[in-house]
Parts: C-alpha cells; sequence; structure tokens
C-alpha cells in the first residue's frame, strides 16, 4: 500500500513537472525520459502483472497477510524512494520477480515501463482536457505518440491487468472477512 502511494507520488512528481526546466534532469529523470515505449514492452508489462495477480490470488490468505506484512513494513523502512530503490524492494517479492523474468524484464525495467506508461497514459488524458497542456520536460514525446497510435490495444491490456488485480485484491478481501456461516468468536 505504502509502496503504491509513493509510486503515485513519484508519478505524480513526473507528470505535473513543468515544461520548461531550467535545472539538470535527476538521474530517474533521465531514466523516465530515454525510455522507449514498444507494444512487446507493454505486452510483457501486463502479462508480467496479470501473473503476480494471479500468484497473489492463489496464494493462502495467511501467506497474503504475511507478505503483506513484509511489504509494508518494508516500505515503512526504505528511504530510497528511486527507481532503483523501488525495483530493489519489489525484487525481494518472490512472485514479482518471477512475474516479470517469465515475461521478460528485469524488475527494475519493469518499474520503469510501470511509470513511463502511467506518465504518458495520464497526460494524454490531461491533454485530452486541455490541449494547451505542455508535455513535461522528463517525458518523451515518443512515448505520448505511442499512447495515442495505440490507445485500443493500450486500453485492452490495462482492462486486463486492472480486473486480474481487482480480483486478487476483491478475494484478500473475501478471505479477510470471516464467512456469514462462521460464527464469530464471541458466540463460540
Amino acid at each position: 500500500m505504502i509502496a503504491r502511494i509513493r509510486t503515485t507520488l513519484l508519478l505524480a512528481a513526473v507528470l505535473v513537472a513543468p515544461a520548461a526546466h531550467a535545472q539538470k534532469l535527476t538521474p530517474d529523470e533521465v531514466i523516465i525520459r530515454n525510455y522507449v515505449l514498444t507494444m512487446p514492452k507493454v505486452e510483457a508489462w501486463a502479462a508480467a502483472s496479470s501473473d503476480f495477480a494471479k500468484a497473489r490470488k492463489a496464494m493462502p490468505a495467511s501467506e497474503r497477510a504475511r507478505r503483506k506484512a513484509e511489504m509494508e513494513a518494508q516500505s515503512e523502512t526504505q528511504k530510497d524512494e528511486s527507481i532503483a530503490g523501488m525495483a530493489t524492494a519489489m525484487e525481494r517479492v518472490p512472485e514479482v520477480r518471477r512475474a516479470f523474468r517469465k515475461a521478460g524484464l528485469t524488475t527494475r525495467e519493469g518499474m520503469t515501463l510501470s511509470l513511463v506508461l502511467m506518465q504518458a497514459v495520464m497526460f494524454d488524458q490531461v491533454a485530452a482536457m486541455n490541449p494547451d497542456a505542455k508535455v513535461p520536460y522528463n517525458m518523451n514525446p515518443a512515448n505520448l505518440a505511442f499512447v495515442r497510435k495505440n490507445k485500443a490495444a493500450l486500453d485492452a491490456r490495462m482492462k486486463a491487468v486492472q480486473e486480474a488485480t481487482k480480483a486478487a485484491d476483491d478475494d484478500e478481501k473475501s478471505s479477510d472477512e470471516p464467512s456469514p456461516d462462521e460464527p464469530s468468536p464471541d458466540e463460540q
């Protein structure tokens, strides 16, 4: 959860950066600006994301709870909010590592791809509402063109990832709640 918040904050900073930037790009901004999206990379990311969600859903509830607590504790102590730091933290999760490897990506590339894809998709949505919006200085314009050209295919991939993640989240929520048929601890 906290890792998602950090990623969202990093993405927000990347997305809302002013178009003109007098300062030198940070190392992460250079990575984001230089990364080029392709459909094979996006398909690999989508496959890895779906595989991770399926692996999470297949875990026993006790294992999911243990892993969730570990990840939250880890993100509380992690001070490195860079792409490398986030990738290192995600690399410690065996299911994430396996899903990315199976898809032919490193964890770091998977994290970078996620940020770049979300930046381009979000900016495309902003630009649709505000045609005068300037492309962020740290965004590769080729990625915006890619998103616009492949909108239907990307929407389908992202919807599949959202559905897999929602199914895993729903399963997690339902396993955390006692069944209505089970007596509560007070009734036993």
